[in-house]
Formats: structure tokens, C-alpha cells, sequence
């Protein structure tokens, strides 16, 4: 959050996960509501739960997003319209090619995402990284903090700080 390029790394994220959000909720609510209701998934992240010290620009826009997300499910659901948070670790596309660890085929998370739709889920975990991340969150969140703190307590003065991931097989679920 302190280094240089962060406020504008910031806004940009925000952009894009906030505002961009918002949008396409506000342009597609009239049409969901003209048609009786309808769905909305929105895309977040398992760092819209915590914060992961290396990238914490972005985790504060997926934070906000799940805070946006959340809110307009209230507002939305007297017109019939369900609104969905989808939770995934890394996916295998772009943004995360330069991550070498494993990777949720995007198909999973698009099948994931439907199958919950049509349960009526609120919360769609798409891959193992979400539920472990959220049981993590949920039954040990001073020790996720404390696992942040060490691994940005050690981290390498190399070139790309990203390169590092939060491992949580150690937390208590």
C-alpha cells in the first residue's frame, strides 16, 4: 500500500472491480427486474476475505466488491433477482500466468458458479483454494493475520514480491 504506483494501482483496481461492478449491476437490474428477476454473479476473490500483504491494492477492491456485492443482493431481491458472490483462488487464465502454483480451470469455475445459481446459493466456493481460505477465515482469522505478518516479515527483496502466495495448508481449519 506504500509503494510508489500504489494509489494509482489502487484506483485502477477499483475501477475496474468497484465502479465496473456497479455498472453492470445498474444497467442490467432494469432488465432482470422488466423480465420478473433473473441472476447476477459477480466475480470475486478469496483475498475479498482477507488481506494478502503483496497485492493489498487489489484485495482492497475485492473487498469493496463483496461490500457491493452484498448490498445490492438486498436491493435486488424484491425484484427476483438472485445475486451471486463467486469466491476462487488462482484461475488459469491471464492475470495469473505468472503464478507458478496451481491453477482452477475456468470451466470449473463457470460450472460451479451455474450449479449454484441454480440452487439458490449466495456463495459459490468455485475451487478448493476458496473453501480452505474461507474455513480458514472463518475458524482461525488471527492466525491467517499471523501468516500474512510473517510472510511479509520475510519476504525476499526480489524483483517481483507477487511471486509469493499465502500458504494456508498450516492454518487450523
Amino acid at each position: 500500500m506504500l509503494a510508489d504506483g500504489s494509489e494509482a494501482a489502487l484506483r485502477a483496481e477499483m475501477e475496474v472491480n468497484v465502479f465496473g461492478m456497479l455498472r453492470m449491476v445498474r444497467a442490467f437490474a432494469p432488465i432482470l427486474a422488466r423480465n420478473g428477476g433473473g441472476a447476477i454473479a459477480n466475480m470475486l476473490s478469496v483475498v475479498s476475505w482477507f488481506v494478502f500483504p503483496f497485492n493489498a491494492t487489489y484485495c482492497a477492491s475485492k473487498h469493496a466488491a463483496l461490500a457491493l456485492t452484498e448490498g445490492v443482493r438486498i436491493q435486488l431481491k424484491s425484484q427476483g433477482t438472485q445475486v451471486v458472490a463467486v469466491y476462487a483462488g488462482f484461475i488459469d487464465t491471464d492475470m495469473a500466468a505468472g503464478f507458478e502454483r496451481e491453477k482452477t480451470p475456468p470451466r470449473q469455475v463457470a460450472e460451479r458458479t451455474l450449479a449454484g445459481i441454480r440452487d439458490g446459493l449466495n456463495d459459490v466456493h468455485a475451487d478448493e483454494r476458496s473453501e480452505t481460505i474461507w474455513q480458514a477465515v472463518r475458524t482461525d482469522p488471527a492466525g491467517l493475520h499471523a501468516q500474512m505478518q510473517q510472510q511479509w516479515d520475510e519476504r525476499t527483496t526480489g524483483d517481483d514480491p507477487f511471486e509469493q502466495d499465502p500458504d494456508t495448508s498450516n492454518v487450523s481449519e
